[in-house]
């Protein structure tokens, strides 16, 4: 990655930002409406197709805007993060969804013990086979992969060219809550932002230590994201915030998850160091 005046610098993380709200707010009310016209004489979409069209919008706006980006810079896309490493390429991944399920678990206990996710009274019934593989194909390669290539790939190492690593993970994750926090406006409610906001930020910081301890490969972090993601698709998990206390409680649950993330990939990085530095080195 190419070094920038600290001018330049921030002038390009402005204006990225910015774009990225804009681009993901115009996709999401337009694309799906205009794909209804189009294909399904005028008749909704199943509610499932909706959703998942709308949430594939935060990957569209993801890998076409770094690309853009990069693009202009005459840089490609490796410089990023975005390459697969032949050798742990495929163990990452598997080690990806066992990380986002452990550090759900205790997660999603304290979110249901305080009631932020209800307790249902019929059998939770998840998604159908197609619904369920179109949720996880958009959790993983449209979420995990367009936020993770935002966020990790290009604003983090962006950062880290001029300022440390805590420094740009730190600015890297907030921003990756305030995208959050921004998407849920539409819903009208501040608790739900301001615990999506904070949230975010705790998870967005796991996955920039994980992006950093695989030399700066995305694959784990897309991985974690995109399993995290497709856990709470699948089950169709809904939150209710209903004071402040909730938000504090969701807030201090997420933080949980993120260190359950930070433990396993140190662990993992301890265990494994040599052996990584050898081959990505």
């Amino acid at each position: 990655m190419r070094k920038y005046t600290t001018e330049n610098l921030w002038i390009r993380i402005i204006l990225f930002f910015i774009t990225c709200i804009i681009l993901i707010f115009s996709l999401q009310s337009f694309i799906v409406p205009l794909l209804e016209s189009m294909f399904n004489a005028g008749n909704k979409f199943p509610d499932t197709l909706r959703v998942n069209i709308t949430r594939a919008m935060n990957g569209v706006v993801g890998i076409g805007l770094v690309y853009v980006f990069l693009k202009f810079d005459r840089q490609k896309l490796h410089v990023v993060g975005f390459k697969w490493n032949k050798d742990f390429g495929s163990e990452w991944i598997a080690l990806g969804f066992l990380i986002a399920t452990l550090a759900l678990i205790p997660t999603a206990i304290i979110e249901l013990f305080f009631e932020i996710i209800p307790w249902r009274e019929q059998p939770l019934a998840l998604l159908d086979i197609f619904s369920l593989l179109m949720t996880l194909l958009v959790a993983v390669l449209a979420i995990g992969l367009g936020e993770e290539l935002l966020f990790r790939g290009y604003l983090q190492t962006i950062l880290e060219t001029k300022y440390s690593f805590m420094f740009s993970a730190i600015i890297s994750a907030l921003l990756f809550g305030l995208l959050h926090f921004f998407l849920w406006w539409p819903t009208g409610s501040l608790e739900n932002m301001i615990a999506i906001l904070f949230s975010a930020f705790a998870i967005g910081l796991s996955l920039s230590f994980v992006f950093q301890k695989t030399n700066y490969n995305l694959t784990l972090a897309v991985a974690i994201h995109g399993f995290w993601d497709f856990i709470l698709f699948a089950f169709q998990a809904e939150f209710e915030y209903i004071d402040l206390p909730h938000v504090i409680i969701e807030i201090f649950a997420s933080f949980i998850g993120a260190a359950v993330i930070f433990y396993c990939v140190y662990q993992y990085s301890k265990r494994r160091l040599e052996q990584v530095s050898e081959v990505l080195n």
